[in-house]
């Protein structure tokens, strides 16, 4: 790549911060595998098995590594990939290729990974997409070890880096877990990948997504990646490397800031409380979560317990991890999502077909109630674990009330079928709906009559109020937060929820930047949930403005006819109004 030309590309933000460094490419300079002639295929056959074990061993000693240095959580995604190395009908079909074609087994290997991968990658939904990578990875580290060729390491790093590569394996990450001023950016990957989540856990500043140009760009290259906006620069000049030391130093002051705060309770100026709880995908969080100063975990996303999986958890894994997550929270309030997946992600759910649209097809409660062979399990689990902990239990994708009903008497069946077993369980665990389609906030008034709680998800609830794919960017500009529309369904939640007294939560992106936070609490929204690396922020959001003046500014909002509008006079008022909020405004809003 031309040494003297900056370019600026755009990826996914998957882990925050902002690294300053020299890249360093663990990309393999190797040809595309070729279809070679082999003159004994028994040998070849020998010698495929071989790589086959060494695979598996590696694998697995890499995932007792993981075990002792991450938690159990992370050793599924090494357990997955044993799994596919391992699987004996696709093995079996290689080997009887190789007998029959007389061609190396990387080639042959390599052939039938693309098949499967191409068929996920035709496929419309994130999760298997993503699950590609399981595929090349096995792939990778099979082909690689029959070929002879050595992955390059992160061995003699110095000085803030940058670590590049079209993919990498779940395990090239330990050494990061160890190292400061060091993150990676990558050609593939999506925000729910494994990657993804590890970079995002372990908090290694993270960008993926970036295409092609992870693997063009040579070790030594001058580079920048942007963990929070997803941007990825080479070759910067110098105008670009001082603004981005410039935000660099802003987020060492912001955190120096937060750090305050993280004993402090949420309260606005004028003595108006608002709980700041927190996201969570692994419970290998929690302890950053109780760091950051979050009074609780206002969402737990329990599907993540099965996407390395290739059975569904049992009663007893779900139980010991949900009563794990209760205990170590220490009594501090816990809402424990149901499982909230496309269909095709359930084991044995292949039978109800591919989906055009899977955001409107049969996903999260709908499966569920279809499946009560699943959805008991996990409801009794979760009752059972009450016992060790403040739970709550919170059901996604309500669209009308007949499906609250049936949910109300399965989970009143699971109790009764408890009680005749004499298991222990709290008989009062709060049961809560998530108001992320339209249809639930335009009959919140219906829905909270049979609901301990609501929590609005913003993401789907602004997808699907405005007919917009978040997930596409040809539509970004129509991804917005601050429409009018968006705002109304809230507020209406907002006033069925307290008309029942029951209390309201938002638990999507939304409360996470500042205008958005200074609307919900304007609209009366009574908890913000975000992931733990923004509990700070919000904290300092919530005790730099008044409860009054954000309830005045949310209802001049809800006149406005705009997004654009919007946001231009909530930049406005915050400048004006809440100067202790300039720095925050400036380093979380840019760009």
């Amino acid at each position: 790549m031309p040494a003297e030309k900056e370019m600026i590309f755009q990826g996914i933000p998957a882990s925050p911060g902002i690294i300053i460094g020299i890249a360093r490419s663990l990309n393999i300079d190797s040809e595309d595998v070729l279809p070679q002639p082999i003159a004994d295929p028994e040998n070849e056959i020998r010698t495929f098995k071989l790589a086959i074990d060494q695979v598996k061993k590696t694998l697995e000693e890499t995932g007792k590594k993981i075990n002792q240095r991450l938690g159990s959580e992370f050793v599924r995604i090494f357990e997955a990939q044993v799994m596919i190395a391992s699987d004996k009908v696709w093995n079996d079909n290689i080997v009887i290729r190789i007998r029959k074609e007389k061609l190396c087994a990387e080639y042959i290997y390599h052939d039938e990974a693309q098949k499967v991968i191409r068929r996920l990658g035709e496929s419309k939904d994130a999760y298997l997409r993503e699950r590609m990578q399981d595929i090349e990875s096995v792939t990778h580290r099979l082909i690689g070890r029959l070929k002879g060729e050595k992955r390059a390491t992160l061995k003699g790093l110095r000085g803030s880096t940058v670590v590049l590569a079209r993919y990498l394996y779940p395990g090239d990450l330990l050494p990061l877990t160890i190292r400061r001023n060091l993150g990676f950016a990558t050609g593939i990957g999506g925000p729910t990948s494994h990657l993804a989540l590890i970079a995002k856990s372990l908090s290694i500043p993270a960008v993926i997504g970036v295409g092609e140009v992870a693997e063009r760009v040579k070790s030594g290259a001058r580079v920048i990646i942007d963990g929070y906006k997803g941007v990825f620069v080479v070759n910067p000049s110098p105008e670009t490397v001082r603004r981005f030391k410039k935000l660099k130093e802003s987020e060492n002051q912001l955190k120096r800031q937060l750090t305050q705060l993280k004993s402090k309770s949420a309260v606005t100026l004028d003595k108006k409380n608002i709980e700041i709880m927190a996201n969570i995908e692994l419970p290998n969080e929690i302890p950053k979560v109780l760091a950051a100063g979050a009074s609780g975990i206002g969402l737990y996303r329990t599907e993540y317990m099965f996407l390395t999986r290739l059975e569904f958890p049992t009663f007893e894994e779900q139980y010991k991890t949900y009563s794990s997550v209760l205990r170590r929270m220490g009594g501090k309030p816990v809402v424990i999502r149901t499982f909230d997946m496309g269909g095709d992600k359930f084991p044995g759910a292949a039978g109800k077909g591919f989906e055009l649209n899977p955001f409107l097809g049969w996903r999260a409660i709908r499966v569920c109630l279809d499946r009560p062979e699943v959805f008991k399990p996990q409801l009794k689990a979760l009752l059972r674990a009450s016992r060790w902990g403040n739970l709550s239990i919170m059901i996604p994708m309500i669209s009308n009330y007949e499906e609250l009903a049936a949910v109300r008497k399965i989970f009143e069946e699971c109790k009764q079928e408890l009680r005749e077993q004499k298991k222990i369980f709290k008989e009062n665990v709060p049961l809560g709906v998530m108001i992320e389609v339209p249809s639930a906030a335009l009959i919140a008034d219906s829905l909270a009559g049979d609901s301990d709680f609501f929590s609005v998800g913003t993401n789907d609830l602004i997808q699907y109020t405005l007919a917009v794919d978040r997930g596409n960017e040809f539509l970004s500009k129509l991804y917005q937060s601050y429409h009018p529309a968006h705002l109304m369904l809230i507020k209406k939640s907002v006033e069925a929820a307290h008309s029942r007294n029951i209390k309201l939560s938002v638990c999507g992106e939304m409360a996470a930047d500042p205008i958005g936070a200074i609307l919900l609490i304007g609209l009366g929204v009574d908890t913000l949930s975000v992931s733990f690396q923004s509990v700070g922020i919000l904290k300092k959001i919530v005790r730099s403005v008044s409860y009054r003046e954000s309830r005045r500014m949310a209802e001049h909002a809800l006149q406005m006819r705009t997004n654009s509008e919007i946001e231009r006079y909530m930049k406005n008022e915050i400048e004006n109004r809440f100067p202790d909020l300039n720095s925050v405004m400036r380093f979380v809003m840019r760009g």
